[in-house]
């Protein structure tokens, strides 16, 4: 069966080579960057068949790592020049007979994604999966992505080793923010094992009047916002917020379908995420990679986006809360 597994040892082998190039150089800066993106790939090639205590090890490390990074004189890793795929444009005219080039393989990440969530249901052998069935998305994104880089790489006819030392480059520069989603991830399940979800549902369900369906969506949709600006991911905010409110109110209580209810709040929490610098790497990291001067530029573009965001999701929960504790007669 092909799972996760092939896919975090080939991430685990490109974090190597990063490691590799950053060290290259035989500087101090390096060594610790070398050293960085070396533990991190050690915990995507071999992070299963170590117990937890070592892979805590491994993490602490990569902390000790980072704080050296941070104490450089220099912070921002040297990015190498890319050879040129094509001449620079001269004009407007050579601009937008380029564009088709770079938009067709993006376009083709989303058509395969779908069609190989679609289609591997039916891939089997011997009657048995091929493929776990769940992790067909995740796997799917992973094919699609790298479906994208061979049409990119057959229609603009780069060397062979340029989309690798490029995303090596671009690693090495964004630097340490690039862990943070699956760190912060973990948050979560650190906060439901010390029951914080628990806690916080008794102190809401006191303060929130019992039976008011729009009291526990605006509860539920605003503690997703706040949290997950308070720890900059809503992977983290959404097991607190869905073990406090969602399953036990919007869910057990009223009746409402634990999809819809995930979906919506996921949402709320991404809408949190893009008012906040907590969230490093989506809202400061492209601030320094675009030379801004602005240090809240992003967020500042963003704030319209997340006011509607979490209003029209606010409001599409209410509406589904509303109609399933009122059925019709």
């Amino acid at each position: 069966m092909i799972g996760m597994g092939a896919i975090y040892t080939g991430l685990g082998l490109f974090f190597f080579y990063t490691a590799y190039s950053a060290s290259r150089g035989r500087t101090w800066n390096g060594a610790v960057v070398g050293g960085f993106w070396g533990l991190y790939g050690l915990n995507f090639f071999a992070g299963s068949a170590l117990s937890d205590f070592s892979n805590g090890l491994i993490i602490i490390g990569m902390t000790l790592l980072a704080v050296f990074m941070r104490a450089q004189p220099s912070t921002q890793t040297v990015v190498e020049a890319a050879p040129a795929i094509f001449p620079e444009p001269a004009g407007k005219a050579a601009i937008k007979s380029a564009m088709p080039r770079l938009l067709v393989p993006l376009l083709i990440v989303p058509a395969v994604a779908v069609l190989f969530v679609l289609v591997a249901p039916w891939v089997q052998w011997h009657r048995q999966p091929l493929i776990d069935p769940k992790r067909t998305n995740q796997i799917g994104y992973v094919i699609a992505t790298l479906a994208g880089l061979a049409v990119a790489w057959w229609r603009l006819r780069p060397p062979a080793g340029l989309p690798f030392a490029s995303g090596s480059a671009l690693v090495r520069r964004v630097g340490w923010p690039l862990v943070l989603p699956q760190i912060l991830a973990m948050l979560g399940g650190v906060y439901m094992g010390a029951g914080v979800n628990h806690q916080l549902s008794t102190l809401l369900t006191a303060i929130l009047p019992a039976g008011n369906e729009l009291a526990a969506v605006l509860g539920y949709t605003t503690g997703m916002m706040m949290v997950s600006a308070l720890v900059g991911n809503a992977f983290a905010a959404f097991p607190i917020l869905f073990g406090a409110l969602g399953l036990p109110v919007l869910v057990e209580s009223f009746g409402l379908p634990p999809a819809p209810v995930a979906a919506i709040g996921m949402l709320c929490g991404f809408s949190g995420t893009l008012l906040t610098p907590m969230a490093v790497n989506f809202n400061i990291v492209p601030v320094s990679l675009l030379g801004l001067r602005d240090r809240f530029a992003v967020i500042r573009a963003q704030i319209p986006a997340a006011i509607f965001v979490f209003t029209g999701n606010t409001l599409l929960l209410y509406a589904l809360t509303f109609f399933e504790g009122h059925p019709s007669p």
